[in-house]
């Protein structure tokens, strides 16, 4: 583990022994406790999420290629992943070059690596505008916009929808007619990897506004969580006030993706959330241990998967890689 890395976990230990100390420990504990049987319940709900994420990224192939990979090896894969990101404060790219790298070899390595990384943007663009548009929503709440006020507030949402079609509308524009040349492929290529993106985005765009919709999905699955977590620990939640924990969770852990595990930040931030929200900031420290619990039950499960694949590698295809039979014919 590198110094910065240390650091940053240390700081997480701290901020979460100051938590604890500035805290009634044992209403803390108290509330852990009614969850009891529930937390069966939480961890295995998480399982809709992956398969969510999973079908957005089974999307994020082109169409002839998707069924070289079955959704059960992307929900592994998907779960793996995660885990990887989970631990490792590397702005979640570190899970991505180890779904990469244990996708079967089917497909020519182009292929397994584009899908990756197209499915890593329409995830982010759905992370992104499940966030947004909920902040709006919170935002709008709180201030309870009347009148005039409405006319600022509906201008500021169309200028970033304007935004947001002419960058759709760029990328359309500039899209390549044909796939990119595989041999250019490379992650540490920018303009490769933009060449992809376009590409997908050009010849497949419902498949590209699918995957970004089943991402969305998976983020507001969270929300679902976030209100059994709050049942089980003796709070009657709306779903809206589910869904603004979520939200306002997904932002947090947005900002401090670089710690760790989320040592002190999930329990920190749950607690903030909650004070922001009128309720008790020793429910929102429970909440956050509660929903630590699952996080690493699953990435325990995600490691394990890492390791088997590692110890048991899939064999090589007995059929040619597609894409070398086709640039050895000369139609690359």
């Amino acid at each position: 583990m590198k110094r910065a890395e240390k650091l940053i976990l240390t700081v997480g230990v701290l901020g979460l022994g100051v938590l604890l100390w500035r805290m009634d420990a044992s209403a803390v504990l108290a509330l852990v406790a009614q969850v009891r049987w529930g937390l069966l319940l939480i961890v295995a709900q998480e399982i809709v999420a992956h398969v969510f994420n999973a079908v957005g990224w089974r999307l994020a192939f082109p169409p002839d290629k998707a069924a070289s990979f079955g959704l059960w090896e992307l929900i592994r894969l998907r779960i793996a992943g995660d885990a990887v990101n989970y631990v490792t404060p590397s702005a979640t790219i570190a899970g991505e070059l180890a779904r990469t790298e244990m996708l079967n070899d089917s497909e020519g390595a182009e292929v397994r690596a584009s899908s990756v990384l197209v499915a890593k943007f329409t995830q982010a663009l759905a992370q992104a505008a499940f966030s947004i548009g909920g902040l709006a929503a919170f935002a709008a709440q709180l201030s309870m916009l009347r009148g005039k006020e409405w006319y600022a507030y509906g201008a500021g949402l169309a200028f970033l929808a304007a935004l947001l079609i002419l960058g759709v509308y760029e990328a359309q524009r500039k899209a390549p007619d044909r796939a990119p040349d595989s041999r250019d492929f490379s992650w540490k290529d920018l303009r490769a990897m933009r060449g992809w993106l376009r590409y997908h985005y050009r010849r497949h765009p419902a498949r590209f506004a699918g995957s970004s919709l089943f991402f969305a999905l998976g983020y507001a699955w969270g929300a679902f969580e976030a209100y059994w977590i709050c049942y089980f620990i003796g709070l009657r939640v709306t779903a809206a006030v589910a869904l603004m924990i979520e939200v306002l969770s997904l932002t947090i852990d947005g900002v401090l993706f670089m710690v760790p595990a989320k040592v002190g930040t999930q329990e920190g931030g749950k607690t903030a959330i909650f004070a922001a929200l009128g309720m008790a900031p020793t429910a929102g420290f429970a909440f956050g241990i509660v929903r630590h619990i699952r996080e690493l039950a699953w990435s325990a499960l995600g490691l394990a998967l890492c390791s088997f694949h590692r110890a048991d590698p899939p064999a090589p295809s007995a059929t040619p890689d597609r894409s070398e039979a086709v640039r050895s014919s000369g139609a690359l």
